[in-house]
């Protein structure tokens, strides 16, 4: 899993969440497939979405990002959103 920033066309790669800004993606090569999921901005959470996939940080009560254990939601096509639990291993 890569996260990276898209400013002026350079790719940057996020070292901490607190860097990640509009324009950002994110990839993923998980279970045989490979994401590359924009950055979408939310009240509640940190998404990276294609409206297929979404990878999610929840933000606790104090408005700090949880970056440890993050869920990578799937919409099926029979409408049923799954869920998937990750933990990232060290990078």
């Amino acid at each position: 899993m890569v996260i990276r920033n898209n400013i002026n066309g350079d790719f940057s790669i996020v070292k901490t969440i607190s860097e990640i800004e509009p324009g950002a993606f994110i990839n993923i090569d998980w279970d045989g497939k490979k994401l590359m999921l924009p950055y979408s901005l939310r009240k509640d959470y940190l998404s990276f979405t294609d409206r297929k996939w979404d990878w999610r940080y929840q933000i606790n009560q104090d408005g700090l990002v949880k970056d440890k254990n993050p869920i990578l939601y799937e919409l099926l096509p029979s409408g049923i959103i799954e869920d998937h639990i990750c933990q990232l291993g060290e990078t």
